[in-house]
């Protein structure tokens, strides 16, 4: 008896033993899992419900200088597919249910849906795809949360503006030139799934996708929103009318620098970019270059003036027709004989042989120094992508190129250096460096750049400048500029018609290149304004359509900027005399 009750101890005992040592394995196991890997189990089950997808922030605004949106970002959703994170997944079931909706081919997106990875299936979708897609409740099939870039005024400054991809990164003009700043930090957003792979958006959801999408900064432009407004539609007609095959219309404050106006045609609308080819897209009157033409015959006389090789005074004998270096140098229009013209002349007739004469009176070195001071051969720094710097000759240069050059030929410069030269004239004789961008502002509203005007060189004296401006005044006063009169205003230009050089780049075509650039009002100017019609088949002269397209925007900004008229608004009689009206 004693010796049963002593073994039922024992077993009891050892019982106890395992019981004890049981338990011990299992308060270490407990240790370990929720001391030691607790953690990363944590870490585990979180990956296993939840799905991190990599979102941008919202892009930032661009806006016009008054704070009007030219481009903006709105909420779109993305379609995606996870086979791999769902228990069941059918590629060609999912495909014949989901295609419909995205409005895809079904073939197309079953060729999407095969394998196990992550892709996207449709980029930025509108809310009614949104909740077609969420109430089929596809498995391996999620949507999220992004931003979608939208242009609110459509084709306006397009090809200033540029767009963006649909991975919100900039590809064109200032939105690619800006992009880090637009776009703002990248974000990572933790997506909770089901058993099956669904997303699963929870009440607050939405709040909690906001909170990752922080925007990117707002970029202010100096353009203002009416006068570029104003600059396509007249630029539009002025296309129509003339039959030209592109056409542009700069604007600046010549005092700051500040381009108010940039209108390039054709154009294109940023929201549907991938219809359009890049002739449409870029920006061709800073990244293409064209021979100014006499445009360029105020820079030769303000050089001649500057060098105390000329006053306004002189007078030159100008024959019809000059031979120079073997070749001959010939008015624009013939008939008008042996004329005594001083430069006010010279550049109110646009005389070719006036001009080369004044040239002379420089050396090479001179004349060509001085252009480089109006920003001719150099870039202007506006900081536009693409920008040429243009082509001025080397040294030496034969008599002939002087000549050529004089009047605007055997020279290439692209419409923003041609103004930037001309604003110079109205500021005094300083040049100013063009001025896009006027501050960036953070989302909070915080000011985190600014970008002051700059005076790029001091190119002339103000006497000098204020005798050529007084000049291009007689030029739309009683000379080839007439067209380009405002009612009520006194104003300065210069016509240009010069030939075209070929698409080849050997020797001209039959077409020409129009233009006319100007200060608005001449006295104290608030506007520095280029109209360049390109290769206009109806009329060929400058006179005749880039001069009254000049009048027209001239008049439509002075009147936004309240400038108060100073003469009658009615113009003048034309001058009794024959004059040259070709260039």
């Amino acid at each position: 008896m004693a010796s049963h009750q002593l073994l039922v101890r024992q077993r009891a005992s050892w019982v106890l033993v395992g019981l004890a040592g049981a338990a011990g394995l299992l308060t270490a196991r407990l240790i370990y899992l929720q001391l030691i890997s607790g953690p990363s189990l944590a870490a585990l089950a979180v990956a296993q419900r939840t799905k991190i997808v990599d979102l941008s922030s919202v892009r930032g605004e661009i806006v016009d200088r008054n704070g009007r949106a030219l481009a903006a970002s709105v909420e779109a959703y993305s379609v995606y597919a996870s086979p791999r994170d769902a228990r069941s997944f059918d590629p060609a079931s999912t495909a014949q249910r989901l295609a419909p909706v995205l409005g895809l081919k079904q073939h197309e997106l079953q060729a999407k849906l095969q394998g196990k990875h992550f892709r996207w299936l449709y980029r930025l979708a509108d809310d009614r795809v949104y909740k077609k897609v969420r109430a089929l409740k596809l498995p391996g099939v999620g949507i999220v949360r992004e931003s979608k870039r939208i242009y609110p005024k459509g084709r306006l400054a397009a090809t200033l503006i540029g767009f963006v991809g649909v991975d919100n990164q900039g590809l064109a003009g200032i939105e690619h030139a800006f992009d880090k700043v637009l776009r703002g930090p990248q974000q990572k957003v933790r997506v909770e799934v089901d058993a099956y792979g669904r997303e699963i958006m929870r009440e607050g959801s939405h709040k909690l996708l906001d909170a990752y999408l922080s925007g990117g900064s707002r970029v202010v432009l100096t353009i203002d929103e009416n006068l570029q407004h104003v600059a396509e539609r007249e630029l539009g007609v002025a296309i129509k009318d003339s039959g030209a095959r592109r056409g542009a219309i700069i604007m600046m404050d010549p005092r700051t620098g500040d381009l108010l106006a940039f209108a390039t045609l054709p154009t294109y609308d940023p929201n549907h970019f991938g219809k359009y080819n890049w002739q449409d897209i870029k920006n061709w009157a800073v990244t293409d270059v064209y021979e100014p033409g006499s445009t360029m015959k105020c820079f030769t006389v303000a050089a001649a003036l500057e060098h105390k090789r000329v006053t306004t005074r002189t007078v030159f004998t100008c024959p019809e027709r000059i031979t120079v270096d073997g070749r001959t140098v010939s008015e624009h229009d013939s008939g008008v004989g042996t004329r005594q013209l001083t430069p006010s002349d010279i550049i109110e007739v646009s005389s070719n042989v006036g001009t080369s004469q004044m040239a002379f009176r420089l050396s090479p070195a001179q004349h060509r120094r001085f252009l480089h001071r109006l920003g001719f051969g150099v870039t202007t720094g506006s900081g536009i992508t693409g920008e040429s710097k243009g082509v001025v000759p080397g040294l030496p240069w034969r008599r002939l190129t002087q000549a050529t050059i004089s009047y605007g030929q055997g020279i290439s410069a692209t419409p923003l250096q041609v103004l930037t030269a001309a604003a110079a004239l109205g500021n005094g004789g300083v040049r100013m460096v063009p001025r896009l961008i006027d501050r960036v502002v953070s989302n909070k509203g915080e000011l985190l750049e600014t970008f002051p005007v700059k005076t790029a060189a001091t190119c002339m004296s103000p006497a000098t400048a204020q005798a050529v401006v007084t000049m291009m005044e007689q030029v739309v006063e009683r000379g080839t500029g007439l067209e380009a009169r405002v009612p009520g205003f006194w104003v300065g230009g210069k016509t240009g018609t010069a030939q075209r050089v070929r698409d080849d780049g050997f020797g001209y075509s039959d077409d020409v290149v129009a233009s006319f650039v100007g200060l608005a009002p001449s006295k104290a100017p608030r506007f520095a304004i280029l109209t360049l019609l390109d290769a206009p088949r109806k009329v060929h002269w400058a006179s005749m359509t880039a001069a009254p397209l000049f009048a027209r925007v001239a008049e439509a900004a002075l009147r936004q900027a309240g400038v108060q008229p100073t003469r009658p608004l009615t113009p003048p009689a034309e001058p009794s005399r024959k004059l040259p009206r070709g260039e």
